[in-house]
């Protein structure tokens, strides 16, 4: 392989292994949600016509072909352990997912990512893709894809960090007159809970443009934070027909292990106050009514009151 060719190939490699990492574990916030989906859940979702887990499947084989590649070239894998690998290294991901609550545990994700490593040394092998990497630059090449894959995640929370000062910025646009500061920071990626044909996007002036329609009741999280002993108020959208549009704050019963709604719709009236007796985990959600249709404008804000 000429070096030109081996830079390339090690580049895409690296990019690829990143990937998985980041799509994972690194670009995930957290949730506090554990659930585990027991085996073959996708296949009889699939049987019942959703299509979407029949995707989703195929994305997980395909996510880790790349794998099964760097297993062969650099392991000298086959496939049979390239399939025992994928699935090690599958699990170690979901295990991670679960406990650092970044997602959901998912057997069926184990299988179709071993299927994919072991596609991805099947793949080498017909094709001879990848096998004129010299073996005595193996170790070195091995080196430099460890290297970039670091590299590539690295830049990638780099721009996951500017995002979230972005956000900041945009929170404190909404800090009062008095002196009183905005504490809801919005999550840079909306989270929507239930599908809908809403969008919601960032204005620069602090706001937040909700559009689009609903044919049931949904939610779209916007923000999560943790607010200390006091008395605070939420605010943030005003001027719309009840059992549209509404923006709504839930708190984290350990309890129940799930969130709870302790708010009304805040744009059914303008200001809710709320006092806290403990330090409590929050989340801001725009709730959407089943028939909500249009254009709405919010600036939601929390605001500590007993200063």
């Amino acid at each position: 392989m000429k070096k030109c060719e081996k830079t390339v190939f090690i580049f895409a490699l690296a990019g690829s292994l990143a990937c998985i990492l980041w799509l994972t574990l690194f670009s995930r916030l957290g949730s506090d949600y554990r659930h585990f989906y027991p085996p073959f859940w996708s296949y009889k979702a699939i049987l019942n016509g959703d299509t979407d887990v029949l995707w989703e499947d195929a994305g997980n084989v395909i996510l880790f072909i790349p794998v099964g590649v760097a297993l062969t070239l650099f392991f000298r894998c086959g496939v049979k352990q390239s399939v025992l690998f994928g699935l090690l290294i599958s699990l170690v991901i979901e295990s991670c997912q679960w406990f650092f609550r970044l997602g959901t545990f998912e057997f069926d994700d184990l299988l179709h990512n071993a299927i994919g490593a072991g596609t991805g040394t099947v793949f080498v092998n017909h094709t001879g893709f990848g096998k004129r990497l010299s073996p005595a630059n193996r170790r070195k090449s091995l080196i430099a894809l460890f290297v970039l894959t670091a590299a590539f995640i690295s830049v990638g929370l780099g721009c996951r960090e500017l995002k979230w000062r972005e956000m900041k910025k945009l929170a404190a646009c909404n800090d009062r007159e008095d002196g009183s500061v905005n504490l809801l920071v919005l999550s840079p990626e909306p989270v929507y809970i239930g599908e809908t044909e809403f969008s919601v996007s960032y204005n620069s002036d602090g706001s937040i443009k909700i559009a689009g329609s609903a044919d049931k009741r949904a939610w779209i999280e916007i923000g999560r934070l943790t607010l200390g002993k006091g008395s605070y108020s939420f605010s943030g959208l005003s001027g719309v027909e009840e059992e549209t549009v509404a923006i709504e704050l839930e708190y984290y019963d350990a309890d129940q292990q799930n969130f709870v709604r302790f708010t009304p719709d805040v744009g059914r009236i303008e200001r809710v106050e709320f006092t806290l007796q403990d330090s409590t985990r929050l989340r801001a959600l725009i709730g959407l009514y089943a028939g909500a249709e249009g254009t709405f404008t919010a600036r939601p804000a929390i605001y500590r009151e007993d200063k």
